[in-house]
């Protein structure tokens, strides 16, 4: 959403017309936030294209080839040879107010926006983008992060959309009127306090989605009364119904499985799939995306993240009543755009024991971690998180997006294969040392490492730096840039303040899935011009190497992938 609306930012006060839209789509799909796929950008639909001359299947397979091939940051396509692909491709989509088409395409990817009060966007009116739409995107430009990526600001603007999002808005108009982290949060510490619950468990999430109000006592007393029943582990046929029979507004007994009649009546409806798997992984994703939720138990179970009570308890008292819009959306964008400062993030102003807490479970982790995941178990999951488009079958890695998940585990890999060596990974965690989101970029404060490796018997410092990303520009432009600077910054902190240690060796190992072409140049240079020492390794051979190597300076040698390119 945040590169979605960075680029929407480039068109603001613009009124929104049919060409307009397309300009902005194209711009979408030129900086590869959106990816389609050939079926549907490059295939030449003669019904309803612009071009309808002999050439056209052709170009239309030319520009897509070109645009599959393109770098955003290095080498974009043009927009006018995106639009022309828009304009000659038909998709089957179809919404209220937007032509079908790429018309009603481009509604759906802003339309969570407009929910979330990022922005108000509506067909023939000026675009807008509120104070949360600013902050959320105050770390973006065109579409991509800035060098120095905090997430802080984002996830700031996130938990201000949540603490106020309610069901019934002017842009959904739905009869249920729901405030959902409100009724969440709420019911889980309700159960903690009077149930002694321990949060509550992935399978009953169902009976957060069909709950039709704010009344979280009377949904705690539901959730420990089914526990009584059908104990801890039920099975998902038996969440169905019990869901079921909440949305049935017959007058019966709310609590219970669903009746034969209704069931059969209303099973297409509220598919099976949808209220017992798709939806509640949907919503685990948006309570971690707020940083107001922990995983406990292995990640079966949800609890509130005791880092944040504050915020917690902010949102508990201040956003349990439903506001009354009906079809204002102006009102309703200027609610939900305000920014509410008691719902701020920033590690600049964490208490220093709030800050030891943070690292001591963070690094606690890392190292149980280490200590039970066997390395096929790892290089499986790296291989993951870097490379490939398959999913983790981990109930709590499946959850942690790539970038931070490829953080993670290269921390606890350096960790199991140097045990004496202290691994200090700087990602976002919850009060489990279960991550967030990456590493903030460098700042006043902070230099912007993603993890510090730092072995004392050979005084070597070394910083690990993972992406996720498998574009040339973005390793060599992008990262390699950074990781001088983090360098080059920690010799000068390390120099510079008492509580430092001076360490006779620094260097960086840069870990991607693949490095790629120019990144064995532009380490050479930077070593003859900077004086810093930047080693990359892929990641099938950094779990490789990491079985068998003895001491931190074993990682400070040029693999045969990245060496420089000479005559």
């Amino acid at each position: 959403m945040a590169q979605f609306v960075s680029i929407l930012a480039n068109y603001k006060n613009q009124k929104l017309t049919s060409d307009l839209i397309f300009e902005i789509e194209a711009q979408f799909i030129r900086q590869k936030v959106y990816i389609p796929t050939r079926r549907v950008l490059g295939t030449y639909k003669e019904e309803g294209a612009v071009d309808q001359s002999p050439q056209a299947a052709e170009n239309v397979s030319t520009f897509f080839e070109e645009w599959s091939n393109s770098d955003p940051l290095k080498n974009p396509i043009s927009v006018d040879k995106v639009i022309y692909l828009l304009k000659n491709t038909i998709t089957k989509h179809k919404e209220k107010g937007y032509e079908p088409g790429w018309e009603s395409r481009f509604q759906t990817h802003i339309s969570f926006c407009n929910e979330l009060g990022f922005t108000y966007i509506a067909k023939d009116r000026p675009i807008r983008i509120s104070a949360t739409g600013e902050l959320l995107i105050s770390k973006y430009k065109d579409g991509f992060p800035l060098d120095e990526y905090d997430s802080d600001p984002e996830h700031t603007a996130y938990l201000n959309a949540f603490a106020k999002y309610q069901t019934n808005n002017p842009w959904r108009r739905n009869t249920v009127c729901v405030n959902f982290l409100y009724l969440f949060l709420s019911t889980v510490k309700y159960l903690d306090e009077k149930y002694d619950s321990k949060g509550v468990s992935r399978k009953e999430l169902p009976f957060f989605i069909v709950w039709p109000d704010n009344n979280y006592k009377k949904l705690a007393k539901y959730i420990n009364d089914f526990r009584k029943v059908e104990g801890n582990r039920p099975s998902d046929e038996v969440v169905y119904d019990y869901a079921l029979n909440i949305l049935d507004e017959s007058p019966h007994d709310i609590f219970g499985r669903v009746s034969t009649e209704f069931k059969k009546k209303k099973s297409r409806d509220y598919k099976f799939e949808k209220i017992t798997r798709e939806t509640p992984d949907d919503v685990i994703r948006k309570l971690r995306q707020s940083q107001t939720i922990s995983f406990r138990g292995a990640g079966f179970r949800l609890d509130i993240n005791h880092f944040e009570d504050e915020k917690v308890n902010h949102i508990i008292s201040n956003y349990g009543v439903n506001q009354t819009f009906s079809e204002d959306f102006d009102n309703y964008f200027k609610y939900m755009g305000t920014l509410d400062p008691d719902l701020e993030f920033t590690s600049e102003h964490l208490s220093e024991e709030k800050k030891q807490k943070i690292s001591d479970v963070r690094i606690k982790v890392v190292n149980d971690w280490a200590d039970n995941w066997s390395w096929d178990q790892l290089k499986n999951e790296i291989g993951i998180a870097s490379r490939t488009n398959s999913e983790s079958k981990d109930k709590i890695l499946r959850e942690i997006n790539r970038p931070t998940r490829l953080e993670f585990l290269a921390a606890i890999i350096m960790q199991k294969s140097l045990s004496n060596v202290q691994v200090i990974p700087h990602y976002k965690v919850d009060d489990e040392g279960i991550p967030y989101d990456t590493a903030s970029g460098g700042s006043k404060n902070n230099i912007g490492t993603d993890i510090d490796v730092i072995e004392l018997d050979t005084k070597t410092h070394a910083l690990l730096e993972p992406t996720v990303s498998a574009a040339g520009s973005f390793q060599t432009e992008h990262e390699l840039p950074s990781i001088t600077k983090h360098i080059i910054n920690t010799v000068k902190s390390e120099s510079s303040e008492e509580d430092f240690v001076e360490h006779k060796r620094h260097f960086a190992i840069f870990l991607a899935g693949k490095i790629t072409e120019g990144v064995g140049t532009e380490v050479a240079v930077r070593r003859y011009v900077s004086h810093v020492e930047i080693y990359p390794w892929e990641t099938d051979d950094y779990v490789d190497f990491a079985k068998k190597v003895k001491k931190l300076n074993d990682y400070a040698v040029i693999r045969k992938y990245a060496e420089p390119q000479v005559l």
